[in-house]
């Protein structure tokens, strides 16, 4: 017999590890993304993104959507290897350790930050406070959309 979570990349939502994981997902505001320059160094960034669950996935599995400048020297790493790393900081009374890896996938054509109303929702207190701006404001140069869609995770 197939066990059923074997087929998704997130762990099982039925854990408290599955259920932290989830949570931290929704309300997270900065995730490491990891790319690898063209000597072979891992580059860690902290970007601003959404999570995307999957639509009638009822597990919970999705994609991450972020947003570059186009002159970020990640989106040329990414573009060349385009297989990279993301992951939360550490929790704040536990470890809560969650690792993502999987390909990105530029999306030509995509909404800018400012047309996507999850993504104003989520950061719009963010940009008052840190920037002074709109999140279309803060975020004008980061016109080049992402989808990572992992294909592995782990954590404790």
């Amino acid at each position: 017999m197939t066990d059923p979570a074997s087929a998704h990349v997130l762990p099982d939502p039925a854990t408290e590890y599955g259920r932290t994981v989830r949570r931290r997902l929704v309300q997270e505001e900065i995730i490491w993304l990891v790319t690898v320059n063209a000597a072979g160094v891992p580059q860690p960034n902290p970007v601003w993104f959404l999570w995307t669950p999957d639509e009638d996935d009822e597990w919970g599995d999705g994609s991450f959507l972020i947003y570059h400048s186009d002159t970020a020297a990640r989106l040329r790493s990414m573009t060349e290897r385009p297989t990279v790393a993301l992951h939360f900081d550490g929790g704040v009374h536990d470890l809560e350790v969650a690792v993502f890896t999987g390909d990105v996938e530029i999306l030509d054509g995509h909404p800018p930050i400012g047309e996507v109303p999850e993504f104003v929702a989520k950061y719009t207190d963010r940009a008052a406070k840190y920037f002074g701006k709109t999140v279309a404001e803060a975020m004008e140069k980061y016109t080049v959309a992402t989808r990572i869609r992992p294909s592995k995770a782990r954590g404790f």
